[in-house]
């Protein structure tokens, strides 16, 4: 059975990623943390783990090694809360949708780039 530590790495490189890259989408300034998680010298914290799994697209217990899950989605990252406001946002019109933006503060091209 791999490890944690292992599958990180494997999904890594699955999808062709650096160390450098990865480290950019995770948060990290370099490559150095990746390279120290990736060989089992740091010990991940739940919350890294999930987002680790969020990144990649996998459940977190594929990623622990537990199991071959299907891939995740956003059921599994986001509460019920999230996902209810976030199927009615997909479903209203443009101009509720400004609406939306202007109040959370979120520009149309940075909401455009996170789906």
């Amino acid at each position: 059975m791999l490890t944690l530590y292992e599958n990180i790495k494997n999904l890594r490189k699955d999808r062709g990623w650096s160390q450098e890259e990865l480290a950019k989408k995770m948060g990290y300034t370099d490559r150095s943390a990746i390279a120290k998680i990736e060989s089992g010298s740091v010990d991940l914290s739940e919350s890294k783990i999930m987002a680790f799994a969020k990144t990649f697209g996998v459940k977190p217990c594929v990623l622990m090694g537990w199991e071959n899950a299907p891939a995740a989605s956003d059921d599994d990252f986001y509460s019920g809360e999230a996902l209810m406001i976030a199927k009615a946002y997909d479903e209203a019109d443009e101009g509720i949708k400004k609406s939306v933006r202007i109040l959370l503060n979120v520009r149309e091209k940075e909401a455009r780039s996170i789906s």
